[in-house]
């Protein structure tokens, strides 16, 4: 599989490889992120031929070039020939675009994108612009039984936030620039503008250094021993970000996270003035291979600093942001980390669910971690947590970074891409940077609205997007994400095991009566990963949970059209990826909670063979541990519909995942046919 993915990267870097536009309305397809204004024509102009206008080359060269390769390859997949003589034309034209100017360079990346029976035109104010404006007119077009069209439409558009932005830790597990550019590519598409790539941590300090060759020694890493980027590949991967609109934020972590460091240099902790002067001399050397103009931003870590060899003297952080701002860079730093008192330039990139200094400059990643995510939760979370918990963006609220900590060993890159709903979070997360989001609802961060409101309808609206850009751009590559709005669950408890006779034998009632006490479902709700009660204290479906009743009873029925198998993703407490604590499975059960179970027409579906049995430690790899990193269970369904009983046990997480499910390439997308219902009616 991961040959399949490596294969498919040269074609992803000249431009994503559609898979299939067949279920889309060329009229109408769906755009993630959405325009900030959008007047759809209500038809699709066909593309056969056409003139294409581009501007010269400016003095960014490097997005010039980018441009016009991707248009190009644009015009190619959708068999579209340029002609000079055409009478339809495609011009990208620079010009004076207006945007609402509610924080400095905004313009810079607003365009205008006009669609009609004369072709279409792209005007921005940079070719910044031009290029966020290609990746919209790439959305517009569809290609379907050979001929191409595009969407008839008027849309004027710029960013809600200047900080659009995905991390990814290297430093725990490192990562090939193959698979990188590959997330680069998704981001660039989705018209991202920072890649925070986290070069340091524990386990390895990632960037070759010449004047610390230590750093690259055997003894300095404590996992994928002696992988790391030259400096060479690091430039490289800078230019390749820069040409696609994307700037590098790189972090050297310290004085906290340090291992690597104080074993590569040589140095007993962080007290030591030898740590202090190699930090300065990282940084110049750091800085001395990328110009300011290209990597303005140096991020300098500064969270975490939990043992007693990373504790430092008054003068280490003063002289690390003078190090930096030597060099003519930017400071960034974690908060909850260390900070200068009276300090008002360093930014502050926040993290778990502290409070950010009013004061300092703000980059959002509270709540969007990815690798506490699963394929079936990661949207809710992506539709209705605003960035910054404001609209937009201004000179103190700088916009997102959505983070990606694999904390736990892999032992296969591309598993970094699987055990997390990676590439669909980044497509997802585009849309919440990009336009912004009108309120922020922490109600529904880890579950769906109630059916019938005008929230589930916008979040249902918002899945389809996303299932679109799947199936037309995302085949290739591992994209688990499947629609879950329309499954409908009821839900009871929690209570004590054996409470309820009749549950624990398989009788599924509308009521439950037990020594005169009655036990009733819940109201119906919706999603493909239920959260009994969220292990981040984000909420959950039921609200009481008194001691000793750690189960909770959930049931749905599932409409087939014919008597059929069919796949389905099945999981209970799903481990993050950074973290162990919820526990892992042993053989013959579906949870490290013995109760967790299902059952399908009465019938128990059997758990797979868990590869580490149990065994939980951040040492050792996920193996199937996570239902995206395993072939799905395999249910029987009768034709009409199929009770569906779940038991869900209490673990550090409390939560069940079902999605039935059917292979497309390396992604899934969802079994035609089936209808959900609480009830059964």
């Amino acid at each position: 599989m991961l040959r399949r993915l490596l294969l498919a990267l040269p074609v992803l870097a000249a431009g994503l490889a559609l898979a299939s536009d067949a279920r889309v309305d060329p009229a109408k397809p769906a755009l993630m992120p959405m325009p900030q204004e959008i007047a759809w024509g209500g038809k699709a102009v066909p593309l056969a031929r056409v003139a294409v206008e581009l501007p010269p080359e400016t003095t960014d060269v490097p997005r010039s070039r980018q441009l016009r390769a991707e248009l190009e390859n644009l015009l190619r997949r959708n068999g579209v020939q340029a002609d000079p003589a055409a009478a339809l034309r495609l011009a990208f034209r620079l010009g004076k675009v207006d945007a609402p100017g509610q924080w400095e360079g905004q313009g810079d990346e607003a365009y205008e994108l006009r669609a009609g029976d004369d072709g279409v035109t792209l005007v921005a104010n940079t070719v910044l612009g031009l290029y966020r404006g290609l990746q919209t007119l790439r959305q517009l077009v569809v290609l379907r039984d050979g001929r191409a069209t595009v969407a008839a439409c008027a849309i004027r558009d710029w960013p809600a936030f200047k900080i659009r932005g995905f991390m990814h830790d290297v430093g725990r597990n490192f990562q090939t620039l193959e698979q990188l550019r590959l997330q680069v590519d998704i981001m660039a598409a989705h018209k991202y503008s920072h890649f925070h790539w986290h070069l340091t941590e524990y386990h390895g300090w990632r960037l070759e250094s010449k004047i610390y060759p230590g750093l690259q020694s055997p003894e300095a890493f404590e996992r994928w021993h002696g992988k790391f980027y030259t400096q060479e590949e690091f430039k490289a991967m800078v230019d390749y970000c820069w040409a696609r609109g994307i700037t590098v934020i790189p972090e050297f972590d310290s004085p906290g996270h340090s291992a690597a460091f104080r074993k590569g240099v040589g140095v007993p902790n962080m007290r030591d003035p030898r740590a202090i002067k190699a930090m300065r001399e990282l940084i110049a050397e750091l800085c001395s291979l990328v110009g300011p103009d290209r990597m303005p931003y140096v991020h300098i870590g500064t969270d975490e600093v939990r043992y007693p060899e990373e504790k430092v003297e008054d003068d280490y952080l003063p002289q690390l942001h003078e190090a930096v701002r030597s060099q003519g860079r930017e400071i960034i730093g974690w908060w909850r980390g260390m900070t200068l008192k009276g300090d008002t330039r360093q930014i502050q990139q926040t993290w778990a669910e502290v409070t950010h200094l009013k004061h300092l400059r703000h980059i959002d990643s509270r709540s969007n971690y990815i690798n506490h995510l699963e394929a079936l939760d990661f949207a809710v979370l992506m539709h209705f947590q605003q960035p910054c918990r404001v609209p937009h963006g201004d000179a103190l609220q700088l916009g997102g970074i959505l983070a990606l900590w694999p904390d736990t060993r892999v032992d296969d890159e591309r598993k970094a891409l699987t055990n997390n709903p990676v590439l669909p979070a980044m497509v997802a997360y585009s849309e919440a940077v990009w336009k912004g989001i009108p309120a922020n609802r922490a109600e529904y961060w880890v579950k769906l609205p109630a059916p019938g409101t005008p929230e589930l309808a916008s979040f249902a609206a918002f899945e389809g997007r996303l299932a679109e850009m799947r199936d037309r751009f995302y085949t290739s590559v591992p994209f688990p994400m499947v629609r879950t709005h329309d499954i409908e669950w009821r839900l009871l408890g929690p209570v004590a095991a054996g409470e309820v006779p009749e549950l624990e034998q398989g009788v599924i009632r509308d009521r439950y009566e037990v020594a005169g006490k009655p036990y009733n479902w819940t109201a119906p709700v919706r999603g493909g990963a239920i959260h009994i009660r969220h292990f981040l204290g984000y909420g959950g479906h039921l609200r009481n949970h008194p001691k000793g009743k750690d189960i909770a009873w959930a049931n749905t029925h599932i409409w087939s059209p014919v008597d059929q198998k069919v796949r389905a993703w099945i999981n209970f407490n799903t481990v993050s990826s950074s973290d162990d604590r919820a526990g892992g499975p042993s053989d013959g059960n579906w949870g490290a909670h013995p109760a967790c179970d299902i059952w399908i027409n009465g019938t128990r579906v059997p758990p797979p063979d868990w590869k580490n049995d149990g065994r939980r430690d951040k040492e050792l790899p996920l193996a199937n541990e996570v239902y995206t990193s395993r072939e799905p269970a395999v249910i029987e369904l009768r034709k009409g519909w199929n009770p569906v009983l779940v038991r869900a046990g209490h673990r550090f997480k409390w939560v069940f995942s079902f999605a039935p499910v059917e292979p497309v390439g390396q992604s899934y997308r969802e079994v035609e046919g089936l209808r959900f219902s609480a009830t059964g009616k």
